[in-house]
């Protein structure tokens, strides 16, 4: 029994693995369930069993990134002394997966249909752990009084909103002669923010 639920467990993994080189590479739209058992070498039944549509497995795929990505924070958080320097890393870490080629896959996957019910759901838990990285930085700032106080909600949407809307840099910039620009817009957004939330000191 505790073999067939490894078995399984395996193949899961597989049809994900498989599924994510799909995604990334062709898009959401572009990709069927049939090159998905192609790709990960498992039968129709068995990609049924597992994923009931190509919905479900993109959101799982989507779901193991945003994870990774907070994985990721986490541990550049803990080398990470000053929260100043916190946010300039959380903003880093933002650039650093600015061209992932998911989140354009993710942005076509919003656009392409009504988004409600369940769906809506696991998408606002997936935004909510970038929200949560920049929740912790901010937090953690206006406790130790380094940040000015205020309302934290409020300014973790601004924040965050602030670092996702930089990924509009992707359609300013020339990416192949310019990426080196990248980390640069992050870091003056967040010098340009950190002049109105640091705590005045007399």
């Amino acid at each position: 029994m505790a073999r067939g639920r490894s078995d399984g467990e395996e193949t899961k993994r597989r049809i994900t693995a498989a599924a994510r080189q799909l995604f990334t590479r062709k898009g959401y739209g572009a990709v069927s369930m049939n090159e998905v058992c192609v790709e990960a070498e498992v039968s129709k039944g068995s990609l049924y069993h597992h994923f009931t549509s190509k919905d479900e497995l993109f959101l799982k795929v989507i779901e193991e990134d945003s994870e990774q990505w907070s994985r990721e924070w986490e541990k550049i958080r803990e080398r990470t002394s000053s929260t100043e320097d916190q946010l300039y890393a959380l903003a880093e870490h933002y650039a650093n997966d600015f061209q992932n080629p998911l989140l354009a896959a993710q942005e076509e996957y919003s656009r392409s249909r009504p988004i409600t019910g369940d769906v809506l759901d696991r998408l606002l838990r997936i935004s909510d752990n970038n929200s949560q990285a920049c929740r912790s930085v901010l937090g953690d700032g206006m406790e130790k009084g380094d940040f000015a106080g205020g309302e934290l909600d409020r300014l973790v949407i601004l924040v965050s909103s602030m670092l996702e809307g930089l990924g509009k840099i992707y359609y300013m910039l020339d990416r192949d002669k310019e990426q080196h620009k990248i980390r640069e817009y992050y870091r003056d957004a967040v010098k340009l923010l950190l002049e109105g939330i640091r705590a005045k000191r007399n």
